[in-house]
């Protein structure tokens, strides 16, 4: 089993340790999720694991640790790795090859295994994991979310006793989330597999945990059954939050375990499907793409108004990051991009982004500069706009990075980094703000933080085009909903049929609750439901 006692750990520049006096036991076969807020170490407990920390992290470390009755301090990461596979936040910064079955096999070449055991056990994760189509793609041209399942794949392949996943699902469509967490689970069955996951979004895995784990920030550490756990914790997915507005108990964690109740006729409202043409700020007609001669976007059409969210939901691999990149001018497209009724490609890159801001899925490849300071000014210098260290400091602050200015914005963690980049790209107060996969490694509150930034812009009339495999952030925020598919509109409208009606993307409360239009906790009328 894995036992920690005592575990103290402090990093070479804080002053303060990130995990302090820990005690934990985590029983063989069995599933731990682990949450809490950013920053409280659940990142730093995990790879404690396999030895990265201290062995590659540096920083002071007490107390003991044992993983299968071997010590990571002393052993390292190079002994451990036979028994710990560990997939990072970033997947696409633990990759060495170029193909995708060849970094699948690249673990295994390693151990030296048989060819002919390499070639079955690279089909078999391909198979479970969604892959075989993929397998002789360039890992440059496939989704966030295809390879975050890659990476999943090659610590599989090795068939480790203990697997340990940071943040597995958070870019991955809820049909491949539910995928993954069912292999995951079958293989934890079948092969006694003891798995640590750490994430955010709860809702996904509470049904399949065996036992959480809770950092608070700054506080002890909570570790027991789910349903004792969450009873304790402020942020909750929708679910739990709807059981405590009902007074269930004990707490549902699925649908499925949800108790039946009778809801009272509910009238739903109609929504504006979206702007007129005369509102629109960037508009799209006929867009195309290709990548290595397979279509991406075909024929597609949008427009993005002026005070409006429009999120951009879709299975991996729809091509919502192409849209992104198109509308930029980054990929190659063919069709009608007009910006404020300007034909963008007449403008210069310079004239585009200055008024359209993007934010990709992987933030640093924004960030160049020496300081999260520094990466704002240097915006505001490619735009020849004047410094003001006042408004530089006062945009830091409502990221939540004012504490951070003199950073190094590569040593931040995932969530930090999004909105470092984010800060960085915004400064100089563009007209519209495309944001790919802006919720990667937020907790709830940094969540919180974010909605209400662009819930700020929406008043300021910018227009904001998100793309997330966030169901309830999305929900939480849509003023319209674009669904695409296989590269092509299938939905474009308001959000309550665009989360109702589509069984994949249908919140856990309209799930809860079908045929009321209800899809948030908030939208949930206590005073209709009878028989709770």
């Amino acid at each position: 089993m894995i036992e920690i006692n005592g575990l103290t750990f402090k990093y070479p520049t804080q002053a303060m340790p990130v995990l302090q006096n820990v005690h934990l036991a985590v029983e063989p076969g069995t599933l731990t999720l682990v949450t809490g807020p950013s920053g409280s170490g659940k990142s730093t407990l995990l790879r404690c694991l396999n030895g990265l920390v201290p062995h590659f992290s540096g920083g002071e470390i007490s107390g003991t640790i044992s993983v299968y009755g071997k010590d990571p301090v002393s052993a390292g990461p190079a002994e451990m790795s036979d028994l710990v596979s560990f997939v990072f936040q970033e997947p696409e910064a633990q990759f060495v090859y170029d193909i995708v079955e060849d970094e699948i096999a690249f673990a295994l070449e390693n151990r030296g295994m048989p060819r002919e055991v390499m070639a079955a056990r690279v089909d078999e994760v391909c198979g479970h994991l969604n892959l075989t189509s993929l397998r002789k793609r360039p890992i440059t041209e496939i989704s966030g979310g295809e390879m975050q399942r890659v990476a999943i794949a090659s610590a599989l392949a090795t068939q480790p006793k203990v697997l340990i996943l940071d943040e597995p699902t958070s870019q991955l469509d809820p049909a491949g989330a539910a995928e993954l967490l069912q292999y995951v689970v079958a293989l934890k069955q079948q092969l006694g597999l003891t798995v640590l996951i750490a994430e955010h979004r709860l809702d996904r895995l509470l049904p399949f945990a065996d036992q959480l784990i809770f950092l608070p920030d700054g506080g002890q550490v909570l570790q027991g059954v789910p349903r004792a756990i969450l009873p304790k914790m402020t942020q909750v997915p929708p679910i739990v939050r709807v059981g405590k507005q009902l007074g269930l108990d004990p707490l549902a964690l699925s649908v499925e375990e949800f108790p039946a109740i009778h809801v009272d006729s509910v009238q739903n409202e109609d929504q504006p499907d979206g702007p007129p043409d005369e509102q629109s700020l960037l508009k799209i007609q006929s867009l195309n793409a290709n990548l290595a001669g397979q279509v991406i976007l075909d024929e597609l059409d949008l427009s993005l108004a002026r005070g409006q969210v429009t999120v951009l939901i879709g299975p991996n691999g729809a091509g919502k990051t192409t849209l992104l990149r198109a509308i930029m001018g980054l990929t190659s497209s063919e069709g009608e991009r007009r910006l404020d009724g300007y034909d963008m490609d007449t403008l210069t890159l310079s004239e585009v982004i200055s008024r359209v801001a993007y934010l990709p899925q992987n933030p640093a490849d924004l960030l160049f500069a020496d300081s999260v300071e520094e990466e704002l000014r240097l915006t505001l210098s490619n735009h020849n706009r004047q410094f003001d260290s006042d408004l530089i400091h006062q945009h830091l602050a409502r990221f939540g990075l004012a504490d951070k200015a003199a950073r190094y914005p590569r040593d931040l963690s995932v969530g930090e980094r999004q909105r470092t980049a984010l800060a960085a790209i915004t400064v100089q107060n563009p007209d519209i703000i495309l944001l790919d996969e802006p919720t990667r490694g937020l907790d709830y509150a940094n969540k919180r933080a974010l909605a209400a930034i662009l819930n700020d812009w929406r008043r300021q009339d910018k227009a904001i085009l998100v793309t997330t495999q966030d169901v309830e952030f999305a929900a939480q925020l849509a003023d319209r909903v674009i669904l695409l598919d296989a590269g092509r509109v299938q939905f474009q409208g308001a959000p309550a049929p665009a989360f109702t009606q589509f069984p994949a993307f249908r919140t856990q409360t309209a799930q809860l609750f079908p045929n009321t239009g209800w899809y948030l906790p908030r939208d949930v009328r206590v005073d209709r439901i009878s028989n709770v």
